[in-house]
């Protein structure tokens, strides 16, 4: 995005204030789409998500998850911690006491492996599409 730069000319006094206006929309608009697009600096208090909505998760390592809503929206998930057994799942029980919501207060859970504290809840792009970019495929032996 540009910067706005005068002419060189003296401003009068309407057009310093346009010039401000103009600044203070263009960082609101940019603090909101990194705010989006990177779950770690994203507001925890973004919401939630209703189990029932649940559509789909992927595993991100073992540092968190996305998740999609039944709108088609994506969560990022982070945990205050390494949530060991992740990314080798197909199954994950969501801890989320009577509310039903997944949010700051819920938990994951991986069969056999324990409890992943949920840290913060952020709106995210969902899952990078070239995240199997470096995967060679294998042949499957029968």
């Amino acid at each position: 995005m540009g910067r706005y730069v005068s002419g060189g000319y003296p401003m009068n006094i309407s057009s310093a204030c346009a010039s401000a206006a103009i600044a203070v929309l263009a960082t609101a608009a940019l603090t909101a789409t990194v705010a989006e697009s990177n779950p770690a600096v994203a507001s925890a208090a973004a919401g939630s998500v209703n189990r029932a909505e649940l559509r789909h998760w992927v595993a991100d390592g073992e540092r968190g998850l996305w998740i999609q809503a039944g709108n088609l929206k994506w969560f990022y998930v982070r945990f205050t911690g390494a949530c060991p057994g992740l990314n080798s799942t197909n199954s994950l029980v969501f801890d989320t006491r009577a509310a039903g919501n997944i949010d700051r207060t819920s938990s994951v859970v991986v069969p056999g492996r324990g409890r992943c504290i949920v840290q913060t809840l952020a709106p995210s792009g969902g899952p990078p599409k070239n995240r199997y970019a470096d995967v060679e495929l294998q042949p499957q032996a029968q």
